[in-house]
């Protein structure tokens, strides 16, 4: 099993940090899918259950990441249109122009987490 776990964490090698959010995110996912159809197998009510539990557990997860890789468009505060790059965000990718984060003192006024240049944040690892 050993031997799989490496390849696994191999593929998250290469990626940036925003990269390794989303594919871990999308693994949670398909790991709740997984859990629901063992579930859906269990003659045991208790298993079951536990199945269940993990299985939303995981969806859980994997929304958080997705939520954390996903990238808006546009400034939360002003409105304006980004460019990939351009502005600032926090982890949960409350995203604010350039400008924006001034009065801000640099502080997401969502989170409360620290305001980065989202070019630093897609690569930083």
């Amino acid at each position: 099993m050993r031997e799989a776990e490496q390849k696994m964490a191999a593929l998250f090698e290469a990626l940036t940090r925003i990269e390794r959010f989303a594919l871990l995110g999308r693994l949670e996912h398909a790991g709740g899918r997984m859990y629901r159809a063992l579930a859906a197998e269990e003659n045991n009510p208790r298993a079951r259950k536990a199945l269940l539990k993990a299985a939303e557990d995981e969806e859980r997860n994997g929304e958080l990441l997705r939520l954390m890789s996903t990238s808006k468009p546009d400034c939360e505060k002003c409105g304006n249109s980004l460019a990939p790059a351009e502005g600032t965000a926090c982890s949960f990718q409350c995203t604010l122009c350039d400008d924006c984060p001034r009065a801000l003192q640099l502080v997401c006024p969502n989170c409360e987490g620290s305001l980065e240049p989202r070019a630093k944040l897609s690569t930083h690892l």
